[in-house]
Protein backbone atom coordinates (compact mmCIF):
# COMPACT_ATOMS: atom_id res chain seq x y z
CA UNK A 1 0.00 0.00 0.00
CA UNK A 2 2.96 2.36 0.77
CA UNK A 3 4.39 1.79 -2.79
CA UNK A 4 1.09 2.36 -4.60
CA UNK A 5 1.04 5.52 -2.62
CA UNK A 6 4.15 6.87 -2.89
CA UNK A 7 4.63 6.01 -6.86
CA UNK A 8 0.49 8.64 -7.28
CA UNK A 9 2.42 10.86 -5.33
CA UNK A 10 5.37 11.19 -7.75
CA UNK A 11 3.54 10.81 -10.09
CA UNK A 12 0.85 13.96 -9.59
CA UNK A 13 4.07 16.09 -8.45
CA UNK A 14 5.92 15.23 -11.20
CA UNK A 15 3.21 14.44 -14.63
CA UNK A 16 2.73 18.61 -15.57
CA UNK A 17 6.42 18.94 -14.84
CA UNK A 18 7.60 16.34 -17.42
CA UNK A 19 4.55 16.86 -19.73
CA UNK A 20 5.78 20.93 -20.19
CA UNK A 21 8.92 19.31 -21.12
CA UNK A 22 8.06 17.33 -24.16
CA UNK A 23 10.12 14.08 -24.95
CA UNK A 24 13.22 13.10 -23.11
CA UNK A 25 15.95 13.75 -26.15
CA UNK A 26 13.55 15.38 -28.23
CA UNK A 27 15.90 17.97 -30.19
CA UNK A 28 16.23 21.55 -28.56
CA UNK A 29 14.81 24.44 -30.32
CA UNK A 30 17.01 27.17 -31.13
CA UNK A 31 14.06 30.02 -32.59
CA UNK A 32 12.70 32.54 -30.51
CA UNK A 33 8.79 33.25 -29.69
CA UNK A 34 6.79 35.35 -28.61
CA UNK A 35 6.29 34.42 -25.17
CA UNK A 36 9.65 31.79 -24.21
CA UNK A 37 8.90 29.88 -20.92
CA UNK A 38 12.34 28.80 -18.74
CA UNK A 39 14.09 25.82 -19.11
CA UNK A 40 12.64 23.77 -16.36
CA UNK A 41 14.84 22.37 -13.29
CA UNK A 42 13.90 18.82 -12.01
CA UNK A 43 14.54 17.73 -8.71
CA UNK A 44 14.01 14.02 -8.27
CA UNK A 45 14.95 15.09 -4.38
CA UNK A 46 12.84 17.70 -3.97
CA UNK A 47 10.06 15.55 -5.26
CA UNK A 48 10.58 12.43 -3.21
CA UNK A 49 11.11 14.53 0.02
CA UNK A 50 8.73 13.95 3.22
CA UNK A 51 6.09 16.46 3.41
CA UNK A 52 5.61 16.91 -0.35
CA UNK A 53 1.33 18.12 -0.69
CA UNK A 54 -0.42 18.77 -4.03
CA UNK A 55 0.17 22.42 -5.58
CA UNK A 56 -3.38 23.11 -4.10
CA UNK A 57 -2.34 22.36 -0.58
CA UNK A 58 0.37 24.27 -0.68
CA UNK A 59 0.27 27.96 -2.50
CA UNK A 60 2.66 29.51 -0.30
CA UNK A 61 5.41 26.70 -1.90
CA UNK A 62 3.77 26.93 -5.51
CA UNK A 63 4.22 30.97 -5.60
CA UNK A 64 7.93 30.24 -4.36
CA UNK A 65 8.38 27.69 -7.20
CA UNK A 66 7.16 30.29 -9.87
CA UNK A 67 9.48 33.20 -8.46
CA UNK A 68 12.65 30.57 -8.60
CA UNK A 69 11.72 29.77 -12.28
CA UNK A 70 11.15 33.47 -12.92
CA UNK A 71 14.54 34.40 -11.22
CA UNK A 72 15.94 31.41 -13.59
CA UNK A 73 15.10 32.72 -16.93
CA UNK A 74 16.87 33.39 -19.55
CA UNK A 75 15.92 34.89 -22.86
CA UNK A 76 16.00 32.55 -25.73
CA UNK A 77 18.83 34.71 -27.47
CA UNK A 78 21.15 34.55 -24.19
CA UNK A 79 20.23 30.99 -23.16
CA UNK A 80 23.78 29.49 -22.70
CA UNK A 81 22.57 26.13 -23.80
CA UNK A 82 21.74 27.29 -27.56
CA UNK A 83 23.29 30.12 -27.85
CA UNK A 84 26.23 29.32 -30.31
CA UNK A 85 24.17 27.00 -32.40
CA UNK A 86 21.79 30.13 -32.74
CA UNK A 87 24.84 32.54 -33.78
CA UNK A 88 26.43 29.96 -36.59
CA UNK A 89 23.43 28.78 -38.21
CA UNK A 90 21.68 32.33 -38.47
CA UNK A 91 20.32 32.88 -41.74
CA UNK A 92 22.63 36.22 -42.15
CA UNK A 93 25.83 36.21 -44.53
CA UNK A 94 28.00 37.91 -42.11
CA UNK A 95 27.77 40.92 -39.71
CA UNK A 96 29.12 44.01 -41.09
CA UNK A 97 32.08 44.60 -39.24
CA UNK A 98 33.91 47.92 -38.35
CA UNK A 99 37.77 47.87 -39.27
CA UNK A 100 40.28 50.04 -37.39
CA UNK A 101 44.01 49.85 -38.65
CA UNK A 102 46.07 51.68 -36.24
CA UNK A 103 49.96 52.04 -38.05
CA UNK A 104 52.71 53.77 -36.62
CA UNK A 105 53.16 56.23 -39.62
CA UNK A 106 51.57 57.25 -43.00
CA UNK A 107 52.10 54.18 -45.05
CA UNK A 108 51.67 51.97 -42.21
CA UNK A 109 47.80 51.86 -42.46
CA UNK A 110 47.63 50.18 -46.20
CA UNK A 111 50.82 48.69 -46.86
CA UNK A 112 50.00 45.87 -44.88
CA UNK A 113 46.87 45.32 -45.33
CA UNK A 114 45.45 47.09 -48.15
CA UNK A 115 44.38 44.06 -50.05
CA UNK A 116 42.33 43.11 -47.10
CA UNK A 117 40.55 46.42 -46.48
CA UNK A 118 39.83 46.41 -49.84
CA UNK A 119 38.30 43.35 -50.37
CA UNK A 120 36.13 44.42 -46.55
CA UNK A 121 34.96 47.75 -48.06
CA UNK A 122 33.90 45.80 -51.17
CA UNK A 123 31.92 43.68 -48.85
CA UNK A 124 30.16 46.45 -47.34
CA UNK A 125 32.53 46.31 -44.12
CA UNK A 126 33.15 49.81 -42.89
CA UNK A 127 37.23 50.51 -42.57
CA UNK A 128 39.21 53.73 -40.70
CA UNK A 129 42.83 54.22 -40.32
CA UNK A 130 44.31 55.94 -37.92
CA UNK A 131 48.26 57.26 -38.41
CA UNK A 132 49.77 57.42 -34.91
CA UNK A 133 53.02 59.74 -35.74
CA UNK A 134 53.65 62.19 -38.68
CA UNK A 135 56.80 59.88 -39.95
CA UNK A 136 58.60 62.97 -41.26
CA UNK A 137 61.76 61.59 -39.35
CA UNK A 138 61.62 58.67 -40.98
CA UNK A 139 60.59 58.30 -44.10
CA UNK A 140 60.13 61.81 -45.73
CA UNK A 141 62.58 62.30 -48.86
CA UNK A 142 62.75 66.07 -48.17
CA UNK A 143 63.20 65.76 -43.64
CA UNK A 144 65.03 61.99 -43.77
CA UNK A 145 66.84 61.97 -46.98
CA UNK A 146 67.89 65.00 -48.72
CA UNK A 147 69.06 66.28 -45.18
CA UNK A 148 70.74 63.18 -44.39
CA UNK A 149 73.73 64.83 -47.24
CA UNK A 150 73.62 68.33 -45.87
CA UNK A 151 76.51 69.68 -43.70
CA UNK A 152 74.32 71.61 -41.71
CA UNK A 153 70.54 71.12 -40.80
CA UNK A 154 68.19 73.95 -40.64
CA UNK A 155 67.91 75.88 -36.70
CA UNK A 156 64.91 74.38 -35.31
CA UNK A 157 62.26 76.98 -36.13
CA UNK A 158 62.79 76.48 -39.68
CA UNK A 159 63.05 72.80 -39.38
CA UNK A 160 60.33 72.94 -37.66
CA UNK A 161 58.20 74.69 -39.82
CA UNK A 162 59.59 72.07 -42.49
CA UNK A 163 58.64 69.09 -40.86
CA UNK A 164 54.53 70.70 -40.65
CA UNK A 165 54.97 71.17 -44.47
CA UNK A 166 55.72 67.56 -44.89
CA UNK A 167 53.61 66.25 -42.31
CA UNK A 168 50.99 67.93 -44.12
CA UNK A 169 52.19 66.78 -48.03
CA UNK A 170 52.11 63.16 -46.45
CA UNK A 171 48.77 63.08 -44.83
CA UNK A 172 47.53 64.16 -48.68
CA UNK A 173 49.20 60.98 -50.07
CA UNK A 174 47.38 58.76 -47.61
CA UNK A 175 44.12 60.16 -47.91
CA UNK A 176 44.80 59.27 -52.00
CA UNK A 177 45.95 56.01 -51.13
CA UNK A 178 43.48 54.98 -48.88
CA UNK A 179 40.46 55.95 -51.22
CA UNK A 180 42.22 53.98 -53.89
CA UNK A 181 41.28 51.14 -51.36
CA UNK A 182 37.57 52.71 -50.85
CA UNK A 183 38.16 54.48 -47.86
CA UNK A 184 36.50 57.47 -47.19
CA UNK A 185 38.60 60.59 -45.93
CA UNK A 186 36.79 61.31 -43.05
CA UNK A 187 37.07 57.92 -42.07
CA UNK A 188 41.41 58.53 -42.15
CA UNK A 189 42.49 59.64 -38.55
CA UNK A 190 45.62 61.78 -37.70
CA UNK A 191 46.99 61.49 -34.65
CA UNK A 192 49.83 63.99 -34.73
CA UNK A 193 52.64 62.00 -32.43
CA UNK A 194 56.27 63.00 -33.05
CA UNK A 195 58.02 60.17 -34.80
CA UNK A 196 61.00 61.47 -32.66
CA UNK A 197 61.15 59.91 -29.55
CA UNK A 198 57.44 57.38 -29.92
CA UNK A 199 56.91 56.04 -25.77
CA UNK A 200 53.53 54.32 -24.59
CA UNK A 201 52.91 56.94 -22.06
CA UNK A 202 49.24 57.87 -20.54
CA UNK A 203 48.41 60.54 -22.98
CA UNK A 204 48.81 58.76 -26.40
CA UNK A 205 47.15 55.72 -25.14
CA UNK A 206 44.41 57.77 -23.70
CA UNK A 207 44.09 59.24 -27.28
CA UNK A 208 44.31 55.98 -28.65
CA UNK A 209 41.18 54.43 -26.51
CA UNK A 210 38.85 57.54 -26.92
CA UNK A 211 39.25 57.14 -30.87
CA UNK A 212 38.40 53.36 -30.24
CA UNK A 213 35.44 54.17 -27.89
CA UNK A 214 34.64 56.71 -30.48
CA UNK A 215 34.69 54.70 -33.92
CA UNK A 216 33.37 51.41 -32.03
CA UNK A 217 35.36 49.07 -34.40
CA UNK A 218 34.49 44.98 -34.16
CA UNK A 219 38.55 44.28 -35.09
CA UNK A 220 41.67 46.20 -34.86
CA UNK A 221 44.86 45.54 -37.04
CA UNK A 222 47.92 47.08 -36.07
CA UNK A 223 51.75 46.17 -35.23
CA UNK A 224 52.88 43.27 -33.71
CA UNK A 225 53.92 44.46 -30.19
CA UNK A 226 56.98 42.60 -29.89
CA UNK A 227 58.46 43.17 -33.01
CA UNK A 228 61.95 43.62 -33.30
CA UNK A 229 61.84 42.02 -29.27
CA UNK A 230 59.96 45.38 -28.56
CA UNK A 231 63.22 47.47 -28.72
CA UNK A 232 63.47 50.73 -30.44
CA UNK A 233 60.87 49.83 -32.82
CA UNK A 234 58.01 52.42 -33.26
CA UNK A 235 56.33 49.67 -34.77
CA UNK A 236 56.10 47.54 -31.86
CA UNK A 237 55.45 50.72 -29.32
CA UNK A 238 52.68 51.48 -31.64
CA UNK A 239 51.55 47.78 -30.89
CA UNK A 240 52.06 48.50 -27.37
CA UNK A 241 49.97 51.93 -27.35
CA UNK A 242 47.04 50.12 -29.08
CA UNK A 243 47.51 47.05 -26.80
CA UNK A 244 46.53 49.45 -23.68
CA UNK A 245 44.16 51.65 -25.56
CA UNK A 246 42.00 48.45 -26.70
CA UNK A 247 41.86 47.83 -22.62
CA UNK A 248 41.11 51.36 -21.65
CA UNK A 249 38.82 51.59 -24.12
CA UNK A 250 36.75 48.58 -22.46
CA UNK A 251 36.24 50.93 -19.07
CA UNK A 252 34.43 53.93 -18.29
CA UNK A 253 37.49 57.52 -18.77
CA UNK A 254 36.74 60.08 -17.01
CA UNK A 255 36.33 63.05 -19.52
CA UNK A 256 34.66 60.71 -22.24
CA UNK A 257 31.11 60.52 -22.24
CA UNK A 258 31.39 57.78 -24.48
CA UNK A 259 30.45 54.22 -23.26
CA UNK A 260 33.39 51.61 -23.06
CA UNK A 261 33.95 49.12 -26.23
CA UNK A 262 34.86 46.22 -26.41
CA UNK A 263 36.75 44.28 -29.40
CA UNK A 264 36.50 40.94 -30.83
CA UNK A 265 39.78 40.63 -32.44
CA UNK A 266 42.76 42.03 -32.91
CA UNK A 267 45.30 41.34 -36.34
CA UNK A 268 49.01 41.86 -36.29
CA UNK A 269 50.71 42.97 -39.27
CA UNK A 270 52.66 39.68 -40.29
CA UNK A 271 55.50 41.66 -42.26
CA UNK A 272 58.07 42.44 -39.63
CA UNK A 273 56.50 40.15 -37.28
CA UNK A 274 57.29 36.96 -37.93
CA UNK A 275 60.33 38.11 -40.43
CA UNK A 276 63.38 36.65 -41.71
CA UNK A 277 66.51 37.58 -39.21
CA UNK A 278 68.01 41.07 -39.83
CA UNK A 279 69.54 41.95 -36.43
CA UNK A 280 69.76 40.14 -33.42
CA UNK A 281 66.48 40.91 -32.34
CA UNK A 282 64.62 38.99 -35.30
CA UNK A 283 66.19 35.95 -33.85
CA UNK A 284 63.50 36.14 -31.42
CA UNK A 285 59.95 35.02 -31.16
CA UNK A 286 58.35 31.82 -32.11
CA UNK A 287 55.27 33.74 -33.16
CA UNK A 288 54.45 33.19 -36.95
CA UNK A 289 51.21 33.90 -38.85
CA UNK A 290 48.24 31.81 -38.61
CA UNK A 291 45.72 33.99 -41.23
CA UNK A 292 46.63 34.67 -45.36
CA UNK A 293 44.16 36.78 -47.27
CA UNK A 294 44.57 35.84 -50.90
CA UNK A 295 44.67 39.75 -52.40
CA UNK A 296 45.74 38.67 -56.09
CA UNK A 297 42.59 40.32 -57.16
CA UNK A 298 43.74 43.88 -55.83
CA UNK A 299 46.88 43.47 -56.07
CA UNK A 300 47.40 46.13 -58.35
CA UNK A 301 45.21 48.43 -56.25
CA UNK A 302 47.87 48.31 -53.90
CA UNK A 303 50.31 48.76 -55.88
CA UNK A 304 48.52 52.01 -57.14
CA UNK A 305 48.66 53.02 -52.99
CA UNK A 306 52.47 52.55 -52.97
CA UNK A 307 52.50 54.68 -55.92
CA UNK A 308 51.16 57.68 -53.65
CA UNK A 309 53.49 57.47 -51.46
CA UNK A 310 55.91 59.64 -53.38
CA UNK A 311 57.33 61.64 -50.59
CA UNK A 312 58.55 58.20 -49.25
CA UNK A 313 60.16 56.67 -52.62
CA UNK A 314 57.26 53.82 -52.36
CA UNK A 315 56.37 54.41 -55.71
CA UNK A 316 57.73 53.07 -58.90
CA UNK A 317 60.02 49.66 -59.49
CA UNK A 318 59.94 50.04 -55.18
CA UNK A 319 56.06 49.00 -55.57
CA UNK A 320 56.65 46.12 -57.76
CA UNK A 321 59.52 44.61 -55.72
CA UNK A 322 57.10 44.78 -52.78
CA UNK A 323 54.11 43.18 -53.93
CA UNK A 324 56.27 40.39 -55.01
CA UNK A 325 58.85 40.10 -52.23
CA UNK A 326 56.33 40.30 -49.69
CA UNK A 327 52.93 39.12 -50.45
CA UNK A 328 54.07 36.96 -52.92
CA UNK A 329 56.08 35.23 -50.21
CA UNK A 330 53.30 35.07 -47.82
CA UNK A 331 50.99 34.09 -51.36
CA UNK A 332 53.62 30.87 -51.96
CA UNK A 333 53.21 29.97 -48.95
CA UNK A 334 49.71 29.10 -49.11
CA UNK A 335 49.87 29.01 -52.92
CA UNK A 336 47.84 31.83 -54.34
CA UNK A 337 49.56 34.57 -56.22
CA UNK A 338 49.75 37.54 -53.66
CA UNK A 339 48.48 37.53 -49.76
CA UNK A 340 48.85 39.35 -46.54
CA UNK A 341 49.61 37.76 -43.86
CA UNK A 342 48.41 38.17 -40.17
CA UNK A 343 49.24 37.13 -36.42
CA UNK A 344 45.25 36.79 -34.70
CA UNK A 345 46.05 37.76 -31.24
CA UNK A 346 42.59 36.06 -29.26
CA UNK A 347 41.48 32.36 -29.85
CA UNK A 348 38.36 32.14 -31.69
CA UNK A 349 35.46 30.40 -30.62
CA UNK A 350 33.57 27.97 -33.63
CA UNK A 351 30.67 25.88 -33.16
CA UNK A 352 31.85 24.04 -36.13
CA UNK A 353 35.32 23.60 -37.48
CA UNK A 354 36.55 26.72 -39.36
CA UNK A 355 37.87 25.18 -43.01
CA UNK A 356 38.15 27.56 -45.56
CA UNK A 357 36.25 27.47 -48.61
CA UNK A 358 39.08 28.66 -50.66
CA UNK A 359 41.39 25.61 -48.72
CA UNK A 360 38.57 23.14 -49.83
CA UNK A 361 38.61 24.24 -53.38
CA UNK A 362 42.38 23.99 -53.55
CA UNK A 363 42.31 20.73 -52.11
CA UNK A 364 40.87 19.58 -55.93
CA UNK A 365 44.02 20.45 -57.42
CA UNK A 366 47.00 18.79 -57.96
CA UNK A 367 50.54 19.57 -57.02
CA UNK A 368 51.54 21.15 -60.79
CA UNK A 369 47.98 22.77 -60.61
CA UNK A 370 48.54 24.51 -57.71
CA UNK A 371 52.35 25.81 -59.07
CA UNK A 372 50.77 27.10 -61.67
CA UNK A 373 47.72 29.11 -59.89
CA UNK A 374 50.44 30.93 -57.15
CA UNK A 375 52.79 31.65 -60.27
CA UNK A 376 50.56 34.23 -61.62
CA UNK A 377 52.22 37.90 -61.43
CA UNK A 378 50.15 41.13 -61.63
CA UNK A 379 50.91 43.02 -64.89
CA UNK A 380 51.35 47.03 -63.97
CA UNK A 381 53.68 49.23 -65.94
Amino acid sequence: MRYCVFVLGVSFVLGPILGGCGEIGSPVSVSNTSSPSPRPILSLAGAMAPGVTTPAADSEGSAARENAAAADYVPAEKDPLTRSARIANTAKQHTPLRILVVGAHPADVFDQSGGTMAHHVARGDWAGCAVLTHGVRVHDKVVSDDMFHRKEIPEAAELNKIIVERADAKSKEVIKACSILGVKEQDVYFLGADDAVLLANEAIVRKVARLIRKLRPNVIITHYPLENAGVGSQHATTGQIVMHAINLAAAVDPGDKTPPCEIAQVFFFGTGSAAVRSEVWGAQGGFYNDIFVDITDVAEKKIACLDAMASQGYGGDYARKRIEASDGAFGSRVKVPYAEGFISCYSTTQYYLPVSEINLEHSKDSNHEAINRSSYRVKVP
